[in-house]
């Protein structure tokens, strides 16, 4: 008996030497950005949250710079250039891009809740809906990548970061990890875990741009586009989503984000993504959308001059600025003609 609890003791006592030393370095090298707070988060080589990026950001420049325009949804807002869109609103608009990966109906909820309850006036919002993701979930995730800052879910600080560290302590992410960090080489076996990608944030809007891909597009993009042949898959036409996205749950949520849209005056327009799938949004989603936001839906959606392009692409999943660009010009020019203002 004595044999076993020595045994036991020697034991606990390594465990816990192994925890302080893996709590000591994540502290140390504090991976995904969430411990301190940086002037700068840019060129990241641990993929983060950016949905913790984002809140920090406000948080950090509010008091300094008063945003009152705010652009939300997944990282495909990155398309849209704060200082381009703040050219279509009324003087006096200062933007803040306000995005998360992969950002769902609920986080967009829990932002706007958060301004609400805190009295911060916005003028102007543009919300960015995708066919994937948006409607994907009503609640807050418990993964690192896509849970919600704490200071707008209600969370313990404890738990959010609990949620981190136990991300850090993963085989798969610790390998990769200290591989590349003692190394500084990237492998292919990385992508998900680290970033490879050369990823600016603007430190007053909070904008994210893809330097390193735009680079190269803009230099020789018959070169781009041939190298990633794969990547881009072939496309038999425009498909219609065959499964109705909002359900009840979305549903009360966009009533939610419609209540406080009209309660507080504000301009918004809800732009539909063109994504490169060609997917259009599902007829009873559309219905839904333009019934409940009427004259404030653009639908991108399905196959168009957008979507055809693959030049229009970084990837199958991000469109770029010049897309971006053009939307703005279509949905704040006067002679626009929606769905939405038909009915």
């Amino acid at each position: 008996m004595k044999k076993f609890f020595k045994r036991l003791f020697i034991f606990s006592i390594a465990g816990l030497t192994v925890l302080t030393i893996m709590l000591s370095t994540y502290i140390h090298y504090d991976p995904f950005r969430v411990i301190r707070r940086y002037r700068d988060y840019s060129y990241p080589f641990v993929i983060t949250n950016r949905d913790y990026i984002s809140m920090e950001m406000f948080l950090k420049n509010y008091n300094k710079y008063h945003y009152n325009s705010f652009i939300f949804g997944s990282s495909r807002t990155m398309a849209f250039v704060p200082d381009t869109w703040r050219s279509y609103l009324p003087p006096g608009a200062v933007p803040f891009m306000f995005d998360a990966s992969a950002e769902s109906i609920y986080g967009i909820d829990v932002k706007l809740k958060y301004f609400n309850s805190n009295h911060i006036k916005i003028r102007n919002a543009l919300f960015v809906f995708d066919r994937d993701v948006t409607f994907k979930t009503t609640e807050n995730s418990s993964e690192h990548l896509y849970i919600n800052h704490p200071l707008l879910t209600g969370q313990s600080k404890f738990a959010y970061q609990a949620t981190f560290f136990k991300a850090y302590l993963s085989m798969e992410f610790l390998s990769r990890f200290f591989e590349y960090t003692l190394t500084g080489k990237y492998k292919p076996g990385m992508k998900g875990f680290l970033e490879n990608r050369k990823i600016k944030y603007d430190t007053v809007t909070n904008q994210q741009k893809i330097l390193d891909q735009e680079d190269e597009i803009t230099k020789d993009p018959e070169n781009y586009y041939k190298r990633r042949k794969g990547l881009f898959y072939f496309r038999a036409g425009e498909r219609t989503d065959s499964v109705q996205r909002i359900q009840q749950a979305h549903l009360k949520l966009l009533r939610e984000i419609k209540e406080m849209l009209e309660k507080n005056n504000i301009n918004y327009k809800i732009v539909l993504s063109p994504l490169y799938e060609q997917i259009k949004f599902n007829p009873q989603d559309l219905d839904i959308l333009y019934k409940l936001f009427p004259g404030h839906v653009y639908d991108f959606s399905g196959k168009n001059g957008f979507t055809d392009k693959i030049t229009n692409y970084y990837e199958t999943a991000h469109f770029r600025p010049v897309v971006g660009d053009s939307i703005l010009k279509i949905i704040y020019s006067k002679a626009v003609v929606t769905p939405a203002s038909r009915k």
